[in-house]
């Protein structure tokens, strides 16, 4: 099933401007509970109620309040948030290219994929391609779900990528946090460069890593409808602090062991499968 648009628009590059829709980059995997009445079994329910009069109230009757006082709002009804003299919201205004190394990482939050309408591909493809040969990525800003965005794009698999940003007031100083740094000797630096060095690996391939907690819970879940008595997995015990040097040869010593074991397994497969084609 195609996924469905969440905003529709034009993307502009000067005095170009592109139709496109905005889909998101993401698909939420976690696992969801309701709130159960543990006597009875019941669903807990959380109607939204006026505070006031205690009416239960449906979603037509609720209204957006900005608070400017003590009880007191200023009601801000939809259509205000739709004629705001705002112009990110039916374009993506792109302001500026920069290249991708200049961004602070932590500005980076949710990606998004734009696609073309129908009438906006030929455009769109242009500025698809020229983006990926000069290898820039574009700053931009976009408005939708009642405020304005911060944005980058860039070519990413046959569409645009947009990531939102937190915008520079929305970033903490990492001063508020930074501890004062130990010294530490040439000996244990060169240990800890080795470390890392040994896990290092060539290809970043995130699709191998799973979300094992996520499908522990599915099995539980599963082994409950079955009837299946549960195995209560042995908590590990908490091994002795160890020195920092001895943590960390022992840390470089079994990364070694791990490679030089996946190393002989991939040898002994290759093996195989020479042998499989001589027959």
């Amino acid at each position: 099933m195609a996924p469905r648009s969440m905003w529709k628009g034009a993307i502009s590059f000067g005095m170009v401007a592109i139709p496109v829709k905005l889909y998101s980059a993401t698909e939420e995997k976690a696992v969801h509970f309701n709130q159960l009445h543990r006597d009875c079994g019941g669903r807990i329910s959380l109607p939204k109620t006026c505070t006031s009069c205690g009416k239960k109230l449906e979603a037509s009757e609720i209204v957006k309040g900005y608070p400017v006082g003590d009880n007191q709002f200023v009601l801000m009804e939809e259509a205000d948030f739709a004629s705001l003299p705002v112009k990110s919201l039916k374009t993506i205004d792109v302001v500026a290219f920069v290249e991708g190394g200049q961004i602070d990482p932590r500005h980076y939050n949710k990606p998004y994929f734009l696609a073309p309408e129908d009438a906006g591909t030929k455009a769109f493809s242009l500025f698809l391609q020229a983006m990926a040969k000069v290898n820039v990525v574009g700053i931009c800003k976009l408005g939708y779900r009642e405020r304005e965005h911060l944005a980058t794009i860039r070519a990413f698999g046959g569409v645009i990528l947009l990531q939102t940003l937190y915008y520079a007031d929305e970033l903490r100083n990492p001063d508020e946090v930074k501890p004062k740094l130990a010294d530490v000797s040439d000996k244990e630096m060169e240990m800890a460069i080795t470390l890392l060095q040994t896990l290092q690996t060539p290809n970043a391939d995130l699709g191998q890593y799973e979300d094992e907690y996520r499908t522990a819970l599915l099995d539980r879940i599963q082994a409950k409808l079955n009837g299946t008595p549960i195995t209560v997995a042995e908590t590990a015990k908490e091994e002795p602090q160890m020195d920092l040097v001895d943590a960390l040869m022992a840390s470089i010593n079994a990364e070694k062991k791990a490679k030089e074991a996946d190393g002989t397994l991939s040898e002994r497969i290759e093996d195989l499968k020479t042998a499989e084609v001589g027959t």
